[in-house]
């Protein structure tokens, strides 16, 4: 897999040419090539993995799949013909913008195009300015190297295989696509509407609104998609929540949303089924992540 590829950068939104051919000796492409090669194995073959839904955090031996993921198609003509883009070239008068280090293969099976692409996100630590001592070790001794460069490690992020996605970490693959449309968050609109809900009472919702950030969105939009809300009343949620350990406060007939930010996530996560009181211990515990057992 990944024998002979071009290396390729993907660039931040905004540059004219968003993917470029990252120009490299023949040693140092296979090596990259091997490198991401070997770091595609496990969630291509080796991990278990779980469809992504955006709640569920996966363990070691988990991986995250989005089906039906749309690869731009800057990526796929890049992957076409990398002989044909841009070379990437450092210019001093502006800072570089890379975004993510990539390679891929192009086949075809039953007269379809099939990808495999894989993904390193980047990150600003791996350039090498020369605004900083670059120190290098040869024969007992630390050498300075004042040129310009960037560093490439031996892990991926994520890969493309045919109409797939697959990634360890949303956090670290969604510095490299937009996955927004992929899971439910909460739009303004709806942040607004959940606030005016018959059942809860907030004191200041303008102070809701600036407190709604990603999390709290998701909580949203997952807790108005269960209808917990609408099929429950506040007497039976605080019932319910006094049975794992959790306080919530009830004046007529309404839930009380506490404007402490900690607070307010602990009752949104109960509402989301993410807080319970153990088996064994009888203590409280908040879970950052769940899925049904199958």
């Amino acid at each position: 897999m990944f024998n002979n590829c071009s290396i390729m950068v993907l660039l931040n939104d905004g540059n004219e040419n968003p993917v470029q051919l990252l120009e490299v000796d023949k040693t140092t492409q296979e090596a990259i090539c091997s490198s991401f090669s070997d770091s595609a194995v496990p969630l291509l073959l080796g991990k278990q993995i779980v469809p992504f839904d955006g709640s569920y955090k996966p363990n070691e031996d988990e991986g995250l799949s989005i089906c039906n993921f749309h690869l731009p198609e800057v990526i796929t003509d890049a992957v076409r013909n990398p002989l044909g883009l841009q070379t990437f070239e450092y210019d001093k008068e502006s800072e570089p913008d890379i975004r993510a280090i990539f390679i891929g293969e192009r086949s075809e099976s039953d007269n379809t195009e099939v990808f495999t692409v894989a993904f390193q996100r980047f990150h600003k630590e791996q350039y090498l300015s020369t605004k900083k001592f670059s120190l290098f070790y040869d024969k007992d001794t630390f050498i300075l190297e004042n040129r310009w460069g960037i560093g490439i490690t031996d892990t991926i992020d994520c890969v493309f295989t045919q109409t797939e996605l697959r990634f360890s970490s949303y956090f670290y693959a969604r510095q490299i696509f937009d996955l927004s449309e992929y899971y439910r968050s909460a739009t303004d609109t709806e942040v607004q509407s959940f606030s005016g809900l018959d059942l809860l009472s907030i004191a200041d919702k303008d102070q809701f609104q600036s407190l709604a950030d990603t999390w709290i969105r998701r909580k949203i939009a997952a807790i108005n998609d269960s209808g917990v809300l609408k099929n429950n009343t506040a007497a039976k949620i605080k019932k319910l929540a006094q049975s794992c350990g959790l306080e919530i406060t009830v004046e007529n007939k309404k839930l009380i949303i506490p404007t402490d930010k900690k607070k307010l996530k602990e009752i949104l996560g109960f509402l989301d089924e993410e807080v319970y009181k153990g088996a064994f211990t009888e203590e409280t515990y908040i879970t950052n992540s769940k899925r049904k057992v199958q």
